[in-house]
């Protein structure tokens, strides 16, 4: 019974993991990129660039995986 009741916030919590890491991953990368202190200006200006449109999208993501975690935690049984 409990398993039924937690299995919608589960995958809810999960398809919100499958789309937040691609972005995470991506924004990883741009930070590598920028702390390489051998960088060319192109390399540097792409990782800044790449990083910002990962912080944007990850804003968007991060509200809804907290709101997936907190109901995923509430259907917890005590």
């Amino acid at each position: 019974m409990t398993q039924s009741i937690l299995q919608p916030s589960l995958t809810r919590l999960k398809r919100f993991l499958a789309e937040y890491r691609p972005q995470l991953e991506k924004a990883i990368v741009a930070i590598q990129t920028l702390e390489t202190p051998d960088a060319d200006e192109e390399s540097f200006s792409q990782a800044l660039a790449d990083l910002h449109v990962c912080a944007t999208v990850l804003e968007t993501y991060s509200k809804g995986m907290v709101d997936a975690i907190d109901q995923f935690t509430e259907e917890l049984p005590d």
